[in-house]
């Protein structure tokens, strides 16, 4: 191998490590009802049929991508036990290797989810409209605690504004209006 093959090697390598370290730091969140916690794990039903284990590491750092603004919000992993309740969790990791960095309760709820195509969005009324799979349209309020997760990770729905056609799922309050707690794009 060539001198200049190895430093170009060894170049890529240093370019890389810090994006890919960053991109492995960002926090994302599901949302649904705990179903158990125990010291190092905590599991939630994510969708009907599905529940999510994350683990529990009490030393575990905080990401410096995490918004403050949700921070301000939320619970530590190691002293949330609210089993039943809905809960916003915020984790790292992928696959079978997923940390919680902290927890929003959100309350015993009802909560009501939806997985569908943005057909409309209303920037000054914050009202976003949904097509499920079945073609049933939903309105949904997005308020400022809103909290919005992307490729790029979590935040708050500030300045969010879906597009017409954007793949969305939605965990939002049973009142009307209804009022989204959770907002995931999708592909």
């Amino acid at each position: 191998m060539s001198r200049h093959t190895l430093l170009g090697s060894a170049a890529l390598i240093l370019a890389s490590g810090p994006a890919m370290a960053s991109a492995q730091m960002a926090v994302h969140a599901v949302t649904g009802p705990v179903k158990a916690v125990t010291p190092h794990n905590l599991s939630v039903a994510v969708d009907s049929d599905s529940t999510s284990k994350f683990k529990i590491a009490p030393s575990a750092k905080m990401p410096e991508e995490f918004s403050r603004d949700l921070r301000a919000s939320c619970t530590s992993p190691e002293s949330f036990q609210k089993v039943g309740d809905f809960a916003l969790v915020y984790y790292t990791g992928y696959g079978d290797d997923q940390t919680v960095v902290a927890v929003k309760d959100l309350g015993a709820g009802p909560f009501l989810k939806v997985k569908g195509t943005v057909v409309d969005f209303d920037k000054h009324s914050r009202t976003v409209t949904v097509k499920d799979d079945t073609g049933k349209q939903l309105s949904m309020l997005l308020n400022d605690e809103m909290v919005v997760d992307t490729d790029r990770g979590v935040d708050t729905g500030r300045k969010f504004a879906p597009h017409k056609g954007d793949q969305i799922r939605a965990t939002y309050s049973a009142g009307t209006p209804a009022t989204v707690a959770f907002l995931g794009e999708f592909k």
